[in-house]
Formats: structure tokens, C-alpha cells, sequence
């Protein structure tokens, strides 16, 4: 499969180095799209953009044979893999950029700038085209959004955003501060500053905030020639259906291009508008805009307010973005840190180092606790030393089943095949936990009870305390892991918050309190 590759060259500089090289990789079978150069300190650095079906490593060790021994020859897909070519191109040369974005995408300008010194990158941004820095800005993190904001005075930073459909235009203004935000506002067209301030009433995690309002919006009185004209005039960000409203603006249903492809030019739009599956308030939570597309397989979601007016579209499209930042943001959770408003490359580590430590120290805290418990019982260790061999094992298994649990019941949470809000539902999670949970733990204290037999040299009575242990941390682990996610939506809380951290240290003081307690019971008669 032909892939687009980036091949950057080293070498000495010399007449006919670029038709040689390109005659090089046209003999490689490969399609040159685009190749920039320039000298340094007597070398010439030549990037080329190609289409190849060889692998990057092979495609760069064949043009260094060709080459000779001395030339330095670098090859790596376009994306995050040659992003580090991009920005090592550039930094020299940061000009070039405006040649190189006619042939690259947004996302991968900006994969190769966060791999650039500060200063190099404060350089490209003021020669940046408008459209391409307007894209960059709606896809980078807030961080990188206020690094450029900062580069460049507002009425560059204007004209940029005006090249963006208003409900994009709003996304890169909510991730700047708000006495810049008043100041570009003043300076965008009248008719996109209304529109943007319309949508800034609604906070980035709702409906109304992912909504798009480049939407063609016809009354059913309108004909089906009407409607295709408005989808050729290429005005509108969704070009594949039409809102129909009354005369009121309430919504009466969507019609899409096949449907007008089908239909009769004088036909009206009122007999061909479909209602809807599902509307969602512009107040709901995003999240819950994203269950209602996905449980009802739509890719066209339109909010409504209280009395049915339309307001806007969220598209598939749209959603997919939230998708991934929601489940970013829970991945982040589940490892008990705060989700990072900039991308990896640009977090300083004094930032890791206080988005870590306080949940940390915590859990160190909380741990302390089963030091306590474990010293308590310092006598029954020092009698039976063998028991102490067993406590990581149980430990571990307790957290893992508690882990697995915890994660099933986030999903269901998360795809809408459970409700927090259902007593039939939390009670079925629970039984059908309580279940599960009894058939792993009569497996795993079938198994525990052998090992321990054998590692112990036939100690039943420790071996048995292994396997009740074991039991009884399964089941514990298993519902505590099923109802801490539940117990946070209820409280209106993110279920991935109760992370696997917190999860793995409430199970640890359980197991170290049954274990021990099973111990001196059973084996010492206490």
C-alpha cells in the first residue's frame, strides 16, 4: 500500500544533489509530491515529501547506499513518526513553513511545532497563513492556544478566527482569557461576533457548546430545488442535510441529500422532513448528547430548547472529538491524575510533579493503614513467618478483581446499557456481581489452596486461610468495584474519579484486616 512519507537528506552540498536524489526515489518507485532545501554551514538539508510503498527504514538505507557513507538520510511516515523530521527542517529555516502547510495538514504542522524551541515556534506562528493558524488553534491544547494568542496582536489573531465556522470560532476563543476573548470578539464580522456570542452562553461540556449553527435551516413551505440550492452555495459546515422549522423556528424535522436526490424539484420539504429519533436541551451534558447518538445510530443530533425552536446540529463528526477527550480525561482518572489542558510534549515537569504527588502522598497515607494492621499482628507474623509470603498475592488479586469490575460497570455507565438512576439496574449490577464474584472466588481459592499447600509443605490450616481469604477479598473487591462507579454518578461525579488507585488501597486494609484475622483465628485459636 502506497503510504506519504517524509525523507529528509544530509549531505555534502554539491551540483545535482536534488535531481539526484529525486531520480534516486523515482526508482524506488516512489511518487515525489514536494522537496524544499536549503545549505547549512556547507551541508545541504533536503526534505522531500513522497509516496512510497517501501518501509521508511528500507526506502533510507537504500538512498544512503547511493549516496555514500558520509550522507545522513532520515525517513519516517508523515504523522507523530516524522514529525521530529518536520521540526528539525524547520528550526533552521522556520520561513519555509509557508510552502511546506500547502502540502501538510493542521494536525501534522502541529505535531512538528511541539517538538520545536519556544522561540522557533513563536517565529512560525506570525507567518503562518490565517487558515492554517486557524486550525492549528482549534486543534491544540489550551496551553498551545494561549502560546499563540500571545505571539501575535488581536486583530491577526481576528482575521484568523473569521476563516472559521462560528461554532469553531467559539471553540478557540473558550480556551483563551477572557479580556482576550472580549477583544477579539470586538474584532470578528459583525455577523460571525453574533453568532459567537450566542454559542458562548453555553459551557464547552454541553450540547450547546459542541453544537454547530452552519446549518441550511428551510421552512416547509420551501421546495425541494430551494433546499439544493442552499446546499450548493457551500455556505453552510453541514452540506448533507436540511432542518425544516415552522414559522415559529420549531423544529418539524430533517430532510437528507438522498432524500432530495429522490424527490421532485417542486416538491415540499414539509412531506419529505423525517422527525427526528431524539433532540437533547442545549443545557445537557455533552457526554449524554454522545449516548443518545450512539444508542439511536444517528449521526445528526439537533437541540432544541423548551419549546422545540431549533438552535443547532451536533454532528458525528463533532462528537468523535468529545468521544476521544472523554475518554482521555477518564484514562487519565483511572490512574488517579488530573486530566492535563495541554498535550505531554508541552507539560512542564514542575506541572506532572503537582498533578501526581497530592493523590500520591493520599493513597501513601491511606496505605499507612495497612502498615499499622500489619504491625499489630507482628506476633503472629513473627510465629508463622510463611504467612507474610502471601499477603502481595491476595493483595494483587483483590485490586485486580476490583479493577475489572470497576472498568465493566464504567462502560455500561458510559453507553447508556446501564442507568445510575435505576433501582432494577443497580440492583441487577449488584446480584449479578455478587454471582460472578462467587464463581471467580470459588476458582481462584481452589487454585490458591493447592499453591499454598505446596509452597508451604502441606500446611493445611495456612493453606485454607489463603483460600478463604482469597474468597472473601474476591467478593468484596468485585461489588466495591461495581458500586464506587455507580455511587459517583449518582453524587454527579465522573465514575473513572474513584480511580483503580483508590480502588487497589481500599482492598488492601480489607485484605490485610481478613487475612490476618482468618490467621489468628484458625491457625493460633486467638
Amino acid at each position: 500500500m502506497t503510504r506519504r512519507l517524509l525523507v529528509l537528506v544530509e549531505t555534502q552540498d554539491r551540483p545535482g544533489l536534488l535531481s539526484r536524489v529525486s531520480g534516486l526515489l523515482h526508482s524506488l518507485g516512489a511518487n515525489v509530491a514536494t522537496s524544499l532545501g536549503y545549505r547549512v554551514d556547507g551541508r545541504a538539508r533536503i526534505l522531500f515529501m513522497v509516496d512510497a510503498r517501501l518501509e521508511p527504514g528500507e526506502l533510507a538505507e537504500r538512498i544512503r547506499e547511493q549516496l555514500g557513507g558520509e550522507a545522513r538520510v532520515e525517513a519516517a511516515y508523515l504523522g507523530p513518526e516524522g514529525a521530529e523530521l518536520l521540526a528539525e527542517f524547520l528550526e533552521d529555516k522556520p520561513g519555509l513553513v509557508n510552502l511546506l502547510e500547502l502540502y501538510l495538514d493542521p494536525p501534522d504542522l502541529l505535531d512538528a511545532l511541539l517538538r520545536l524551541p519556544e522561540e522557533a515556534r513563536r517565529r512560525i506562528y506570525r507567518v503562518l497563513s490565517h487558515s492554517s493558524l486557524a486550525r492549528i488553534m482549534l486543534l491544540a491544547d489550551e496551553a498551545t492556544a494561549q502560546e499563540i494568542a500571545g505571539s501575535l496582536d488581536p486583530d491577526h489573531l481576528a482575521r484568523a478566527l473569521a476563516t472559521l465556522e462560528p461554532d469553531e470560532t467559539v471553540d478557540v476563543l473558550q480556551k483563551l482569557p477572557e479580556k482576550l476573548r472580549r477583544q477579539l470578539l470586538g474584532r470578528l464580522p459583525e455577523p460571525l461576533r453574533e453568532e459567537a456570542q450566542r454559542l458562548l452562553r453555553y459551557p464547552p461540556d454541553t450540547a450547546g457548546g459542541v453544537m454547530t449553527t452552519s446549518v441550511p435551516v428551510l421552512r416547509a413551505d420551501d421546495t425541494v430545488q430551494r433546499a439544493l440550492q442552499e446546499l450548493r452555495s457551500g455556505e453552510h459546515d453541514v452540506r448533507d442535510t436540511v432542518v425544516v422549522v415552522d414559522s415559529q423556528g420549531r423544529l418539524l424535522g430533517l430532510v437528507t441529500v438522498d432524500q432530495l436526490l429522490r424527490a421532485g424539484p417542486g416538491e415540499r420539504l414539509g412531506s419529505l422532513a423525517l422527525k427526528p429519533r431524539a433532540t437533547v436541551e442545549p443545557e445537557a451534558d455533552r457526554e449524554e448528547a454522545a449516548r443518545i447518538m450512539l444508542r439511536y445510530d444517528i449521526s445528526r443530533l439537533p437541540v432544541v430548547d423548551q419549546e422545540g425552536r431549533f438552535l443547532g446540529l451536533i454532528t458525528i463528526e463533532d462528537m468523535a472529538g468529545v468521544l476521544t477527550e472523554e475518554a482521555a480525561e477518564d484514562i487519565a482518572l483511572l490512574g488517579g491524575v488530573e486530566a492535563p489542558k495541554e498535550r505531554y510534549l508541552k507539560a512542564r515537569v514542575l506541572d506532572l510533579f503537582r498533578r501526581r504527588i497530592l493523590w500520591l502522598l493520599m493513597i501513601f497515607l491511606v496505605e499507612s493503614v495497612t502498615a499499622n494492621i500489619i504491625m499489630g499482628y507482628e506476633d503472629v507474623i513473627r510465629r508463622i513467618a510463611l504467612l507474610a509470603a502471601f499477603i502481595p498475592l491476595v493483595m494483587d488479586t483483590g485490586g485486580n478483581v476490583g479493577s475489572q469490575a470497576s472498568s465493566m460497570i464504567v462502560r455500561a455507565l458510559a453507553l447508556g446499557e446501564i442507568s445510575e438512576k435505576s433501582r432494577h439496574d443497580i440492583v441487577y449490577v449488584l446480584l449479578k456481581e455478587v454471582a460472578t464474584a462467587a464463581l471467580i472466588g470459588a476458582a481462584m481459592s481452589a487454585v490458591g489452596f493447592v499453591f499454598a499447600l505446596l509452597l508451604s509443605g502441606g500446611e493445611v490450616k495456612l493453606s485454607l486461610v489463603v483460600a478463604l481469604t482469597l474468597f472473601i477479598v474476591i467478593m468484596m473487591a468485585d461489588v466495591i468495584g461495581a458500586s464506587l462507579p455507580i455511587l459517583a454518578r449518582r453524587l454527579g461525579i465522573d465514575p473513572a474519579t474513584l480511580s483503580s488507585p483508590l480502588l487497589t488501597t481500599i482492598t488492601d486494609i480489607g485484605v490485610t484486616v481478613i487475612y490476618m484475622g482468618l490467621a489468628s483465628y484458625l491457625i493460633l485459636g486467638r
